[in-house]
């Protein structure tokens, strides 16, 4: 690339608000990326006054973003070539083939879009809605904006992405950060699965954030490995402010803690969590394990603690924010992630800033670059039992495993995630 390309990023979470991985994935990468690389990132929330440089950031919860440049219902759906806005037939080629007939006929007025984007819970029970809300949203700014790529986030703003590539005919890249696959089951097949599976089909290249992931699209949704290429996610340079560890009291010099930190949900493996921590008591009685985060498994799992008479072994914190996140780490001896399908795992970067000694899920993507944790089957509580009790146990292991993965840390960064993602951009402007 001769000159700077111009990205237009579609995006669902950013700090500082965002509830999971996606948003500081997000962020990380768009902050290397705009070394070299101009970005505008639209956004359904945005916090006031956040910037960046090089990057030009639009919130639909604000009242001037989430105006629409149309008035009735039949354009705002996209249902035909004839239903394109003049204003956009004027600024793009359109595709012969744009027959966008499976958008559904939901239209919202700026009213409608502004407290939908303003609600605290950017996912919650009208997901659809805002999703819908924003395909129409970002059609309506791109017919303002000058861009060579589209680089979309997450199945949230596939729709929005695919309508966009079918009237502009601009190349589209499709991040995944997660797939339906493994947030509900490898069978999953409903409603946002074909959205997946649509957004994928229609994408020039697809990014998922490992080769864990790159397989579970080619075997699930069907899709050619030629366009599939695994970027993986970086760490935070800006998290590792402080990564000493806390000093014990005293009076319990031996006591060890063990965390989980991410959402409570299926896909992060919190029963076979409660079956390890059973099992390792049984052994070390002195640890207690914190359950960091929240989720729509937690009232089970509070359930299942209790079943289990480990009330007083097994702690939950509720969502910490990052400084909540930085001082439970600070207070952390091991960290455990038995995810049943995980296609990366950011919180294991962050314990390794730490220097705390991990126990990943061998279905992770985090597995992938950090070969010096201890990596066992999410199901194998037997294993992760035994391999907690090693590092609580031996000083020696622990501190082997930490300072090798410490060295290995500078390799996992967002520069290297950039540079993949920019040779992605150049093939596509070099074939446009």
């Amino acid at each position: 690339m001769n000159q700077r390309p111009k990205i237009l990023t579609l995006g669902w979470e950013f700090p500082p608000l965002y509830t999971g991985g996606l948003g500081p994935a997000c962020y990380g990468l768009s902050k290397a990326l705009s070394q070299h690389a101009d970005l505008t990132i639209i956004l359904p929330r945005l916090a006031p006054s956040f910037s960046m440089k090089n990057v030009q950031f639009i919130g639909l919860n604000r009242k001037t973003a989430a105006r629409s440049q149309w008035k009735n219902k039949k354009q705002a759906s996209f249902s035909s070539v004839e239903a394109v806005p003049s204003e956009l037939q004027s600024s793009y080629p359109i595709h012969n083939q744009y027959n966008f007939k499976d958008t559904d006929d939901s239209f919202f007025t700026r009213e409608e879009s502004f407290q939908l984007f303003n609600e605290e819970n950017i996912y919650g029970p009208s997901i659809m809605e805002k999703v819908a809300a924003y395909r129409q949203n970002v059609c309506s700014i791109a017919a303002h904006k000058s861009f060579d790529i589209i680089h979309a986030h997450d199945w949230i703003t596939y729709p929005a992405a695919v309508q966009l590539k079918k009237i502009t005919g601009k190349p589209l890249v499709v991040h995944v950060h997660s797939l339906e696959t493994d947030r509900v089951h490898a069978l999953s097949r409903n409603k946002v699965y074909e959205i997946e599976k649509k957004g994928m089909e229609a994408a020039d290249y697809i990014l998922p954030v490992s080769e864990y992931t790159k397989s579970n699209i080619i075997q699930h949704y069907r899709i050619k490995a030629e366009k599939i290429v695994a970027v993986y996610n970086g760490y935070d340079q800006e998290f590792q402010t402080a990564n000493t560890r806390a000093k014990k009291n005293s009076a319990t010099p031996t006591s060890k803690n063990v965390l989980f930190l991410g959402r409570i949900t299926a896909q992060k493996g919190p029963e076979y969590l409660v079956e390890t921590a059973k099992k390792l008591l049984a052994k070390k009685s002195d640890v207690t394990f914190y359950i960091a985060g929240t989720g729509d498994m937690q009232t089970h799992l509070e359930w299942l603690v209790q079943k289990e008479k480990l009330e007083n072994k097994i702690i939950f914190t509720g969502f910490l924010d990052k400084a909540g996140v930085k001082k439970m780490l600070s207070m952390t001896d091991a960290y455990i992630m038995p995810s049943v399908s995980e296609p990366f795992g950011l919180s294991a970067l962050e314990a390794a800033q730490y220097n705390i000694p991990c126990v990943l899920s061998k279905q992770s993507g985090a597995a992938e670059v950090m070969p010096h944790t201890l990596q066992s089957d999410y199901w194998d509580t037997d294993k992760m039992a035994d391999y907690l009790y090693a590092l609580l146990h031996y000083s020696g292991l622990s501190e082997t495993l930490t300072e090798k993965t410490s060295a290995h840390l500078p390799h996992i960064n967002w520069e290297i995630s950039a540079k993949k993602v920019l040779d992605v951009y150049s093939s596509l402007l070099s074939t446009n």
